[in-house]
């Protein structure tokens, strides 16, 4: 459902999103649960659009930080049972 790239440094990462799921509805359904991601394609021209969401973790709780990665689990599972 999400492939998470490697992180060797930084304040972000990539999520790629398999089976069918658009990245641009993650988004919406996680805005609508207070969880923030971006659609990777915001930050590409041209034609190709990527189906990633970047994941930042920078000055974020912990807390906070699991709460949304739960929520977004919670998201891709009920988008995979479509």
């Amino acid at each position: 459902m999400l492939e998470i790239s490697s992180v060797e440094a930084g304040l972000q990462t990539v999520g790629w999103l398999k089976g069918g799921i658009r990245a641009e509805r993650v988004v919406e359904l996680a805005a609508d649960r207070s969880v923030e991601v971006v659609p990777l394609s915001r930050y590409v021209s041209g034609e190709s659009r990527p189906n990633g969401l970047i994941l930042g973790f920078a000055a974020v709780d912990p807390r906070e930080l699991r709460r949304g990665v739960e929520e977004l689990a919670k998201i891709l599972h009920r988008k995979n049972q479509e």
